[in-house]
């Protein structure tokens, strides 16, 4: 989905019926409420909460966008942010940065990492196998059961 079709409830709706779901968006970390991090879509916010109301999660999630890899950690708490909230509802795998990758680099290496799942490679060899097919180094990192 691009433009102007990429709104919240199509994003949802998508997600709920894939075995993965890859979104490149602008996002952002929310420090002093993770669960306010999101997605940046066409008619506003995919906020963390959000993914709580999807009714079936995607086995593996990429998210390539800025900081949505990073979570925060409140004294007595666990580490809240976008990679443990997809983990929460239910998905298997999240890859994600927790640093600004430049599109350019996101985006030829995670391309590699898709050719890698679609010959049924687990999520974090597909990652680490691209990284070498690529020569690309980025701080994409591989939470859940990726291996």
């Amino acid at each position: 989905m691009t433009g102007s079709a990429a709104t919240v409830a199509a994003v949802t709706e998508l997600a709920a019926g894939s075995d993965v779901l890859h979104i490149a968006a602008h996002g952002r970390h929310a420090v002093d409420n993770p669960l306010f991090s999101g997605f940046e879509l066409a008619d506003g916010i995919l906020f963390g909460y959000d993914v709580d109301l999807i009714p079936r999660v995607p086995d593996t999630v990429i998210l390539s966008a800025c900081e949505l890899g990073r979570s925060s950690v409140r004294w007595g708490e666990e580490a809240l942010g976008m990679t443990q909230v997809w983990l929460h509802a239910g998905s298997s795998c999240v890859i994600a940065a927790p640093v600004a990758v430049p599109d350019d680099v996101a985006g030829e290496l995670l391309s590699a990492v898709h050719t890698g799942l679609s010959e049924g490679v687990a999520p974090a060899v597909a990652l680490a196998r691209a990284t070498i097919d690529t020569g690309l180094s980025a701080p994409f990192q591989c939470h859940g059961d990726g291996f």
